[in-house]
């Protein structure tokens, strides 16, 4: 019987930890992030801004801006922009941002303030 009433205690605390470990994410989910990169073909600079849309849904809303300046025979060319919105639902058993269009997940790290997008890494800016 003491066996058993550690075992449902040990499942409850953990449980828990888990609970505030989502809340923790969907509180530090909302936010711009950064990213720049420069190399001798051109520099990028690339800012996603999260905002939640539905939050009993875990919706949220994705804007990202980027601008890539092109490098080419050692002369700056025209900069390139790109501007789009889309969608993203929580998935909160595998901790991941998932776009409602492309599939595309984006996990995040709020001990270090980061989102990845796949491998790239995004630096979230304070307020």
């Amino acid at each position: 019987m003491k066996t058993s009433f550690s075992i449902v205690v040990i499942l409850l605390l953990t449980a828990c930890n888990t609970h505030s470990e989502i809340d923790a994410m969907k509180d530090f989910i909302p936010g711009k992030y950064v990213r720049f990169s420069q190399h001798e073909f051109g520099t990028e600079n690339d800012t996603i801004v999260i905002s939640l849309q539905n939050k009993k849904a875990s919706e949220y809303k994705i804007a990202r801006r980027w601008k890539y300046e092109r490098v080419l025979d050692g002369k700056a060319i025209e900069p390139e922009y790109k501007n789009t919105t889309t969608s993203a639902i929580l998935n909160e058993a595998h901790k991941l941002l998932q776009e409602t269009e492309t599939g595309d997940s984006y996990s995040f790290d709020t001990k270090q303030k980061l989102m990845y997008a796949g491998p790239t890494k995004y630096q979230k800016q304070n307020k």
